[in-house]
């Protein structure tokens, strides 16, 4: 199972785009590492048997023409759980990386696994009134330990979630400063301490980026992997935030280095490798995927070498 951070901002897109092709080849935003075709809320009923050709062509063209190196992960995101069943017949589902999978729960977990493919990744989201509960949230994770396969990455779905408590996201409030700042951080005790990643809810206020960084700041602070992003200029923003300093760096080495004292102090902080660890893990896995804040180059810092030619990441304007 690859890395969820891997991912990094993961753009979701209409099945009725008439440019899908040129994101998908990695042509439109060559920074983009993730997407996924929308065929739920983003497609209107009356526009659904046009979505699904448009899938069925772009498939066509993932058969029969070369894509640019690297590309983006492509994912598809059914209306529901009849519709995966449908894709999962198409000949050409393969070619896809893997599938988003709506309204996931307790009710319909082992549904979601007999629909489908084993070769297909899911992201399951986690959008549905039952999040709100932690007893049920704890059976869904004890479930997906025994009773499903592995899962690359839980997205919270916070737009859905809101839409539950009959409220939309505020233009001056982070996510955080919502009623789901207290869900997200529930969430992230029941699955983060087991293995499970979670990805960041969108931030639909495209326009407001300082506010953006700020949330930003604040899920990596939370843990989750990632975000859901809705426009293309956001993309940028997300892989610096995901950037780690150079004393995160030093930290992060010396505490993971194999003769590191027990306790030790290191530029005014104390480090203790038994506590650290996992910490320091998740520091170098980040550098790895979306390199140091300071140097868009490739680098070689304190032994650690950082390539930007396989994951380019933009400047900020």
């Amino acid at each position: 199972m690859q890395s969820a951070l891997s991912l990094g901002a993961t753009l979701y897109m209409p099945a009725t785009r008439h440019d899908l092709w040129q994101v998908v080849k990695g042509e439109k935003y060559p920074e983009l590492r993730s997407l996924v075709v929308c065929l739920e809320d983003a497609v209107a009923e009356h526009d659904l048997d046009y979505a699904k050709q448009n899938l069925k062509t772009l498939l066509l063209r993932l058969k029969n023409e070369d894509r640019r190196q690297p590309y983006p992960m492509l994912f598809v995101r059914p209306r529901h759980l009849n519709m995966a069943k449908e894709l999962a017949q198409w000949s050409d589902i393969s070619l896809i990386d893997g599938m988003v999978l709506p309204k996931f729960g307790l009710e319909n977990l082992l549904y979601w696994q007999q629909a489908i493919p084993s070769c297909l990744q899911v992201m399951p989201t986690l959008e549905s009134a039952e999040t709100f509960d932690m007893a049920t949230i704890r059976e869904l994770r004890q479930a997906l330990q025994t009773d499903f396969r592995p899962v690359l990455t839980l997205r919270i779905g916070g737009n859905d979630l809101l839409n539950c408590l009959a409220l939309r996201r505020p233009y001056d409030l982070t996510i955080y400063q919502t009623l789901l700042g207290q869900l997200i951080s529930n969430l992230c005790g029941q699955f983060l301490p087991y293995g499970f990643a979670l990805s960041a809810p969108v931030f639909e206020h495209f326009s407001q980026m300082k506010l953006f960084q700020e949330e930003l700041y604040l899920d990596i602070q939370y843990g989750l992997s990632g975000k859901t992003i809705i426009h293309p200029a956001q993309i940028p923003f997300v892989h610096q935030a995901y950037q780690v300093n150079e004393i995160e760096l030093k930290q992060a080495q010396q505490v993971l280095d194999q003769d590191a004292q027990a306790v030790f102090s290191l530029q005014g902080s104390m480090m203790e490798p038994a506590t650290h660890r996992r910490w320091a893990e998740r520091i170098l896995e980040r550098a790895k995927f979306f390199g140091l804040k300071y140097s868009p180059q490739t680098s070689r810092i304190m032994g650690l070498e950082i390539s930007h030619n396989e994951h380019s990441v933009m400047n900020l304007p």
